[in-house]
């Protein structure tokens, strides 16, 4: 099949060849065994088309799968580390805190043991004491006061990651 210009002229004089020979023979018969001929090519052509663009629309939907897939694998990790980057920073402070000498509350001394055992042994050793040691709130409580003043699923999400941070 031709789908150049020459090609669209070389078939203009085919038919025109063709068409005083149609005369000579009975019309009824040519035209059916040429119009099944031309369709079957078409529908041949269609047919592989068809089958074709099914197979890069699925490549293309299980692509666009996959891209999904790693993205909420990505979403789930980040959690989890945005929960770990959290208990972190809590235990961070509350070292803090012991190593100036302060008072700090015996829930997170606990808290700083149980989620970072080796950060507590180096506060306890590094500890300066001081005259009048300042004494502070709970960390722990502070998030449950910025929890408080969100929605209540916060305030619940909250406290069950400082339970989760617990158990670590």
């Amino acid at each position: 099949m031709d789908l150049s210009v020459n090609g669209q002229r070389r078939r203009a004089v085919q038919v025109a060849k063709a068409a005083p020979q149609a005369e000579k023979k009975p019309a009824g018969a040519e035209e059916k065994t040429e119009l099944p001929k031309s369709r079957s090519d078409r529908t041949t052509w269609s047919q592989n088309a068809l089958a074709f663009l099914q197979e890069v629309n699925r490549q293309d939907m299980e692509r666009q799968r996959k891209l999904l897939e790693a993205r909420e694998q990505k979403n789930g990790e980040l959690e989890m580390l945005s929960k770990s980057l959290d208990v972190m920073e809590k235990c961070r402070k509350i070292a803090s805190r012991i190593m100036k000498g302060d008072k700090v509350p015996p829930q997170d001394q606990q808290f700083l043991m149980e989620a970072d055992p080796e950060g507590y042994k180096l506060a306890i050793v590094c500890r300066t004491p001081k005259e009048k040691p300042k004494e502070w709130e709970s960390v722990l409580e502070e998030e449950k006061e910025s929890g408080a003043t969100g929605s209540g699923d916060e305030t619940a999400e909250s406290g069950d990651s400082t339970g989760e941070a617990a158990e670590c």
